[in-house]
């Protein structure tokens, strides 16, 4: 951290405000010198093994050592100049980033397009008590905010200073760490085993593999190994992913907001301040309905996955991976305070909608008060959209050659990209037409009535192929949602 300089008092009888005096490092400040070992020490790994499992090395253990010794000098010495080459700076409005030696990059994070900030710790860097930060910059990917590897402590006090320079307040930085409230929830472990292995996926995956292995010893009916390691796949991932990834889930709050923690091996910190929340998405499968289980997403700028890097670009923040009713709606009402979701009056969609969903058409819903929209559907896996008025972007109506058949039309209200997705399907035209003109005018009166303390950068979701008025949309646009 770069050296404070604490605010002079003025003239006697002139009051003084707290000012925040420049803190531009002109040389930058290095990361942690662990940091080449943290990052490469996978690549270290993957060359053992290769080595380990050549047959001709394993034959001359001589070369097979010097091969593997060559490998980690070469890695210590190309990561030793990656972390020598590598400095960051805190400048009045933003955090520079200088990396690379032969292709020199610099990153320019401003203050005021930090949307949210993750301190996380892989399993690693926590063995040697190190830490990432992670900011969700608006407009750019995941590894745009990423800066490896701090001491906790220093990521810590770093992480708070960007949360009180995002907000716009003229203060020095803060050189204590922050201290949490008392934990809101916490998930137990039993209940993220439990939602995975109910999960669609995991059940599916679980039945084929259960019926390749039928096939193979009861009917001798030989498909290859190769044929079960997807469905092993589909049974492991999700296991690693909910069990493993979320493990200890807590939730609590603090001064900047809500903040999430999680993770067995990779302990990852996530905060949401407030006002920058998008929109919600609360998911129930099937059987997590009869158990009365939930899991609630959130759209916040900056968070969505960057398909670029190989992420799911409808991937949101994780506010709680399953929880029961009472412990959603309690988690509701602390992200959008007064909200209550079983007092907004829901409006069904019409019986004629049957012939274009038999079975769907009875859970399409959709509701509003004075705060947000809230659209229903999906029967197999119920889908509850939450967006907030003065976050909408645009409003439009869609209408396929079937529907102007049976008179129906569907309206989106386009939101920040993330999994939020708002859309009233199969209404009446002239109740879609009315919706169309009612929620533009409560997006308009939103914007110009709420203050926002933050001026929050977002990226738009990409248009829609066919337009964004009246096109035609067939009922396979939406069949994934039954």
């Amino acid at each position: 951290m770069g050296p404070v300089t604490e605010p002079t008092p003025g003239p006697p009888g002139q009051q003084t405000a707290a000012v925040r005096p420049p803190v531009t490092e002109q040389t930058g400040a290095r990361l942690h010198p662990l940091t080449p070992f943290v990052k490469g020490w996978g690549y270290f790994v993957v060359a053992a093994f290769a080595l380990v499992n050549n047959e001709g090395l394993r034959s001359n253990l001589t070369i097979a050592g010097i091969g593997l010794a060559a490998v980690l000098v070469g890695g210590i010495l190309l990561g030793a100049l990656s972390w020598w080459f590598t400095k960051w700076q805190l400048t009045d409005d933003a955090i520079r980033v200088d990396s690379g030696f032969l292709f020199r990059r610099t990153r320019i994070i401003r203050f005021d397009r930090i949307q949210a900030i993750d301190v996380a710790q892989p399993f690693v860097a926590r063995l040697f008590g190190m830490a990432e930060l992670r900011m969700d910059v608006a407009g750019g990917g995941k590894s745009d905010g990423k800066l490896s590897y701090f001491t906790y402590e220093e990521a810590g006090r770093l992480r708070t200073t960007l949360l009180v320079r995002a907000k716009g307040q003229q203060v020095v930085e803060q050189q204590t760490d922050q201290v949490e409230m008392k934990p809101l929830l916490v998930v137990p472990t039993g209940r993220l085993l439990g939602a995975t292995l109910l999960s669609s996926t995991v059940l599916a995956s679980a039945g084929g593999l259960v019926w390749l292995i039928a096939a193979a010893t009861v009917l001798n009916f030989h498909i290859g190994l190769f044929a079960g390691l997807p469905l092993l796949l589909g049974v492991v991932q999700p296991i690693w992913k909910q069990v493993v990834g979320n493990h200890g889930f807590t939730l609590s709050e603090s001064d900047h907001g809500l903040r999430t923690k999680r993770g067995l091996f990779d302990v990852q910190r996530q905060t949401v301040p407030p006002g920058r929340v998008q929109g919600l998405l609360i998911t129930e499968p099937l059987i997590w309905r009869l158990l009365g289980w939930s899991r609630v997403e959130l759209d916040i700028a900056g968070v969505a996955g960057n398909k670029d890097e190989g992420e799911n670009d409808h991937e949101g923040a994780q506010l709680l991976p399953v929880g029961e009713r009472v412990e959603v709606a309690g988690v509701l009402a602390r992200v959008l305070p007064g909200f209550d979701l079983s007092r907004i009056e829901m409006h069904r969609a019409p019986e004629r909608a049957k012939w274009l969903r038999p079975i769907g058409w009875r859970y399409l819903a959709y509701g509003a008060d004075d705060q947000v929209l809230v659209t229903v559907r999906g029967w197999v896996s119920r889908r509850t959209s939450i967006v907030l008025h003065h976050k909408t972007q645009s409003v439009r109506l869609q209408q396929g050659p079937l529907q102007r058949r049976l008179g129906l039309a569907n309206v989106h209200v386009d939101t920040p990209l993330g999994p939020t997705d708002a859309v009233a399907l199969h209404r009446n035209q002239s109740e879609a037409a009315a919706l169309l003109q009612d929620q533009a005018v409560r997006a308009r009166e939103a914007r110009r009535t709420v203050a926002s303390p933050f001026a929050v950068q977002t990226q738009p979701k990409p248009p829609s192929p066919d337009g964004s008025s009246s096109s035609a949309a067939s009922p396979a646009d939406d069949s994934s949602d039954r």
